[in-house]
């Protein structure tokens, strides 16, 4: 993830979205850069808990005052007093990445004030553009409605022309189970790798696998394979 940049983790609820940002911001602090996440659905006590299952304690960084959790009740912030929040966090303490976790909260935050739909993404867009500016890297949490179907969208709610990489977390059924699956749609700075790949949250760690070769419908959620050489007896079933 290239300094100044706007990324935005997309997928259904459950997917491993914030645990997946999580790991980013932790290893950014690890490295020295400050990092924030404001977070408008989870209290920092129950995020520190959830890592610390998963290898990826907190606590260190939280008490060096390297990593913040700072917890936003929705219905209290107003977005203005939000954006001076963020504003005063940037440039009082020189933090070096921002985690909105997730657009939903941001626009009940936004959305109480206004009906218009388009305000959203107008004040998401003001916030990005400052941050960047400042040479702040900007992760965005993006939940979409659908778990698995034809329709495949990036974004429920029309910010993709934000993000400078686009990174989609999906389920899919194989084998009567649901599995995940992590892949890379966009990418502005670089070219970037097209496969998907297999995605696992354990109490290891995060796993990413190998691509997912020889199989079609990934994306809308019912995988199946390919025979990709003619007159050439089918493969056996594999696993993912």
């Amino acid at each position: 993830m290239e300094r100044g940049t706007v990324s935005v983790l997309s997928g259904p609820t459950g997917v491993g979205k914030t645990t997946l940002g999580m790991q980013i911001m932790r290893t950014a602090a690890l490295q020295g850069e400050r990092a924030v996440v404001y977070s408008f659905e989870e209290q920092p006590r129950i995020l520190k808990h959830r890592c610390r299952s998963l290898s990826m304690p907190l606590d260190d960084l939280l008490e060096q005052d390297q990593l913040h959790i700072e917890t936003v009740e929705a219905v209290s912030y107003s977005p203005d007093e939000l954006s001076h929040s963020v504003r005063e966090e940037v440039e009082i303490n020189n933090t070096r990445l921002v985690m909105l976790d997730s657009l939903s909260g941001y626009k009940l935050s936004v959305g109480r004030l206004s009906v218009a739909g388009d305000d959203v993404v107008e004040r998401l867009h003001a916030l990005c553009r400052y941050l960047v500016s400042r040479g702040v890297t900007v992760l965005i949490l993006n939940e979409i409605a659908s778990i698995a179907g034809n329709e495949v969208r990036a974004t429920d709610s029309g910010i993709s022309y934000l993000a400078d990489t686009i990174v989609m977390l999906r389920y899919v059924e194989f084998n009567s189970e649901l599995r995940k699956t992590i892949g890379v749609l966009k990418k502005r700075t670089s070219d970037f790798e097209r496969s998907l790949r297999a995605f696992e949250i354990t109490p290891n760690g995060l796993n990413v696998g190998e691509p997912l070769k020889g199989l079609q419908g990934i994306l809308h959620g019912q995988p199946h394979f390919v025979d990709t050489h003619r007159n050439q007896t089918a493969p056996e079933e594999k696993t993912i």
